[in-house]
């Protein structure tokens, strides 16, 4: 099966060309505007690059291509950075189409799953707004940069996964993982839910449920401009989300 990140190249690749405007790497976020004012988003490598040599030496240069070039750096065998330009791309893309969609339904993904307390929970990654909401269940998440740091929450490495998602009743899972869903779902294989999760999360659907994923989790940019300003100026999750719409797709067994 192709890898899931060269699916979504290849879908944006099939569309029709767009132009670029703009090409902006942050430290928390990467965008790309299109001329007509569309903007796309993805997540920056955790790993922030040196000051001197920068992200890439492609630095300048990124509007000279237009959508289905971009689309290209989304391959794992690019440098992060590069497949965070390239995803961005692919969500530029789908923001146009995603509005013309009727197959989701608008809201937090966490009011569809009804989790039980009690429930066996794998999180990779820390996602502070939704702890709250799922300490009733059993959780674990899976992230090396908040190991021991709460006494309240079981956070284990990475190099866990294997020991722990076998047991999990619903697994949630950031884009940042795409090329590790399949592993993921072989190992969850009997969790009923298995969610990507995130505003970067690509809204198309159909490439994730055929790998397993049961719910993909995203966001319909509402004010793109707003959106764009504020991931430049910092801006986390809890912020721009005010300028966009949540939606999950469900797949229907």
């Amino acid at each position: 099966m192709t890898s899931l990140l060269d699916e979504l190249s290849s879908y944006v690749a099939s569309k029709p060309s767009l132009r670029v405007d703009l090409v902006f790497i942050g430290q928390g976020f990467t965008a790309v505007r299109l001329v007509d004012g569309g903007v796309g988003l993805a997540l920056s490598p955790l790993r922030r690059f040196d000051t001197c040599i920068g992200a890439t030496r492609l630095a300048g240069s990124f509007t000279r291509y237009n959508t289905r070039e971009l689309a290209r750096f989304l391959s794992t065998s690019q440098p992060a950075h590069l497949r965070s330009i390239g995803l961005a791309a692919v969500n530029a893309v789908l923001q146009k189409e995603v509005k013309d969609r009727t197959d989701f339904v608008e809201g937090d993904f966490l009011k569809f799953l009804s989790i039980e307390p009690g429930e066996n929970v794998a999180m990779v990654d820390y996602y502070t707004t939704k702890i709250e909401f799922l300490k009733d269940s059993r959780l674990t998440i899976f992230d090396d940069r908040f190991v021991g740091k709460r006494k309240d929450i079981c956070i284990v490495p990475m190099s866990e996964v294997s020991k722990h998602m076998p047991r999990a009743d619903v697994v949630i899972v950031p884009p940042a993982f795409m090329e590790r869903i399949e592993g993921f779902r072989m190992l969850a294989s009997k969790a009923r839910h298995f969610v990507v999760v995130h505003p970067t999360t690509p809204p198309l659907p159909e490439p994730f449920f055929k790998r397993g994923v049961t719910v993909v989790a995203s966001m319909i940019v509402v004010e793109p401009e707003q959106v764009l300003k504020h991931v430049m100026e910092g801006a986390g999750t809890t912020l721009f989300k005010r300028f966009c719409r949540k939606i999950a797709f469900m797949r229907k067994d």
